[in-house]
């Protein structure tokens, strides 16, 4: 197939936005599909290719891998500033609200500075599907409209809460507005029971995928001595932070290290400060999938926090903790679907709704830390990147045969 997958952020961007479509347009073209990835700009990126080079870029182009276009924004401040929050609020909400019943999303910017790519696009591409991703609606609105000039069907995918993202006063209209996509994939089965059910099309589970590396990733040779929390704690960083002093004050020696991976690293160094007397803190940035997994390995548990402000979000973090094979341990609680998933795959894991209870776990696994892994790693290949592309590539492939709503 010729496919032209959308998304806003660019696959270089630190988002964790852009990794789901950008591995999954290389893992189509892996799979000899044809592959367009049209995305924003990033700030300090080259210059775009103008619209009339991108024939001759399409027709040198090694499908091997995807063709990424990264489209320029049309500049339009005044959105820009309400988008950021840079006006006052009843200025602010006008100018969002304007671009919502106008142009049925609030990046008109990146719609419109994309808009001259699309014939191009359709009469040298010439794709057989579109698929955008949710996020936001004008990554469906550029998919939908390289789609109707095409004559191809389009498809939806929806990795983010509709009730999370979409103000309430245009939820109706805008599932409405967008309600002609040929298929459905979401991010998870909660997405698609709960933002899904505002459209009609036939639905898909597509699981954002794990690399095939990890699965295979070599043991540590030390035993486990690690504590590590990785990515957002979603406010529940005290919580973790009380429940990790309370386990430190009944361990004998100052064995264990306490590492911090992420955005929040500042914070972390900030309220980690009295356990420096009960172990070594290890506290970093952002780092690299490969060096987060090896640390992940080296733990005795691995916890994470959940976001309990929208009750459909799935944290993809899970996949990557459970190829660590080590104790889990979720801070509050979880969704049925993920509790489900870690069940399935034979995981050690945990929920911890307090400090009390984290530190509860924490202390059953320090005296297990030298057990083996309990992961099913031959189930947990299913969620590679290869595999549920399988997925995809069998719901875009019956959208074309059906050509379209």
């Amino acid at each position: 197939m010729r496919i032209v997958v959308v998304n806003h952020h660019h696959p270089q961007a630190r988002a964790i936005g852009a990794v789901r479509m950008a591995r999954f347009a290389e893992a189509l073209t892996d799979r000899g599909h044809r592959v367009v990835l049209l995305t924003g700009p990033l700030d300090d990126a080259d210059p775009p290719l103008a619209p009339d080079a991108v024939a001759d870029a399409l027709a040198a182009h090694d499908w091997t891998r995807p063709f990424h276009l990264a489209c320029p924004l049309h500049p339009l401040p005044l959105l820009a500033a309400a988008r950021e929050g840079r006006l006052p609020r009843p200025p602010r909400w006008a100018v969002l609200g304007w671009h919502y019943l106008r142009h049925g999303g609030v990046f008109t910017d990146w719609t419109r500075g994309c808009r001259p790519y699309w014939p191009v696009l359709a009469e040298v591409f010439r794709p057989e599907v579109t698929w955008g991703t949710f996020g936001n609606t004008d990554a469906w609105a550029i998919a939908r409209g390289i789609a109707r000039l095409s004559d191809c069907p389009w498809a939806m995918d929806i990795k983010d809460s509709w009730n999370g993202f979409i103000p309430r006063p245009f939820r109706h209209l805008l599932a409405w507005r967008y309600d002609d996509a040929a298929t459905c994939t979401g991010l998870s089965q909660g997405y698609l029971d709960r933002s899904g059910r505002w459209f009609r099309a036939p639905k898909t589970v597509v699981y954002s995928g794990i690399p095939a590396g990890l699965l295979d990733a070599p043991r540590p040779v030390a035993p486990p001595f690690r504590i590590t929390v990785t990515g957002s704690t979603y406010g529940h960083l005290d919580v973790m932070i009380d429940g990790i002093r309370r386990f430190l004050d009944h361990v004998p020696e100052s064995q264990i290290v306490f590492t911090y991976a992420g955005r929040e690293h500042e914070a972390a160094a900030r309220r980690t400060q009295g356990l420096a007397g009960h172990c070594t803190l290890d506290i970093r940035p952002y780092v690299a999938l490969d060096e987060l997994a090896a640390l992940q390995r080296e733990a005795f548990v691995n916890v994470y926090g959940r976001a309990m402000d929208q009750p459909d979000i799935f944290h993809h973090k899970l996949f990557e903790l459970l190829c660590a094979d080590r104790p889990i341990a979720c801070v509050p609680t979880e969704m049925p679907e993920a509790v489900t998933i870690a069940a399935d795959l034979n995981a050690d894991f945990t929920r911890c709704e307090n400090a009390d209870a984290l530190a509860t776990r924490l202390e059953r696994a320090w005296r297990e830390r030298h057990h083996p892994g309990t992961v099913d790693h031959r189930a947990l290949a299913f969620h590679t990147w290869a595999a549920q592309a399988e997925r995809l590539e069998t719901a875009l492939a019956a959208a074309v045969a059906g050509g379209g709503r």
